[in-house]
């Protein structure tokens, strides 16, 4: 019942949004000249910027919303993005908000969400920061003071310490809860990994993983994932001559180049913008994740993706 009524909220926040002012054939119009252009600086002209606010506004919720907002800098939908990212901080669409509300200098409202939000809730928002390797974000995550503590959802629990093989062996001979592994996956995992319906399909996906890996390669690769990298999943980092240093996931066609991160963002630079890129050492999944948990914690997580088995 709560979730049906936050979704009710939700939809409610976004009609009177709507009712504002719809997007007209011709603001879309606008929109579609500006991105064949590539005309993306819309500062300086009302006009322009008024037709692309209400575009933006239309495609709430829909495909290419995140883009939309993304190319143009749609500073006025900060209100929006937020309530994605209270909404569910577990669900894709709120990864692409906080990245996004970073980008549009709006890292308030994520400091205000953190500050008033239920627990719960504030430690999975505080989990997408993470991931958002800026000193912006660094310094919010300081002030919210996550990270000299446990992420443990387990009042006292030390964290897993696993340094040898054999730990691993008697770990994998346990008996874990995948109802509490799944929490856990929810908690840490979800920004990166597809298990299933749950999580954003950034990494491997994970959902016919218990078919492929055993539990003792699957604490492996928990504990050590610089050990093997996905083919097809090398991280690079790229310099571009408009946006910085970007890292992730890099596809390329004949013209642009699209650099995938952490959290399911694309960004795609034209092949003669980029600077300088090289492929990253490490893996993109760090390393110590395993220290975030609860040694029962970890048991049950191995647990749950031990069940993702092919149908």
């Amino acid at each position: 019942m709560k979730n049906i009524f936050a979704n009710l909220l939700f939809a409610l926040f976004v009609n009177i949004a709507f009712a504002e002012e719809e997007a007209s054939p011709k603001d879309r119009l606008i929109v579609e000249t500006l991105t064949r252009l590539e005309r993306f600086d819309i500062s300086g002209n009302e006009k322009w910027k008024g037709a692309v606010e209400r575009y933006a506004r239309s495609l709430r919720g829909k495909e290419g919303y995140f883009e939309l907002v993304d190319q143009f800098s749609v500073k006025a939908e900060a209100p929006a993005l937020i309530q994605f990212v209270k909404r569910d901080p577990s669900a894709a669409d709120a990864a692409k908000a906080v990245q996004l509300l970073f980008r549009l200098g709006h890292e308030q409202s994520i400091t205000n969400a953190l500050a008033t939000g239920p627990k719960g809730k504030a430690d999975a928002i505080a989990k997408l920061v993470g991931f958002i390797q800026t000193p912006e974000a660094k310094k919010l995550l300081e002030e919210y003071r996550v990270t000299d503590k446990p992420a443990s959802t387990i009042a006292g629990a030390a964290p897993a310490l696993l340094a040898t093989p054999e730990d691993i062996a008697l770990l994998a001979k346990r008996k874990g809860d995948p109802v509490s592994g799944k929490a856990v996956f929810q908690k840490l995992c979800f920004a990166c990994h597809k298990a299933g319906d749950v999580g954003i399909d950034f990494g491997p996906g994970l959902s016919e993983i218990g078919s492929k890996l055993p539990k003792t390669e699957l604490y492996l690769a928990i504990v050590k994932p610089n050990a093997g990298i996905s083919f097809d999943y090398e991280g690079w980092v790229v310099e571009t001559r408009q946006n910085g240093v970007l890292a992730g996931i890099v596809s390329e066609s004949d013209e642009k180049l699209t650099v995938r991160m952490i959290g399911g963002v694309s960004q795609k630079v034209n092949n003669s913008d980029v600077l300088k890129r090289e492929k990253m050492k490490l893996s993109l999944m760090p390393e110590g994740l395993h220290l975030a948990m609860s040694e029962e914690e970890l048991v049950d997580l191995v647990e749950f993706l031990a069940g993702l088995k092919k149908k």
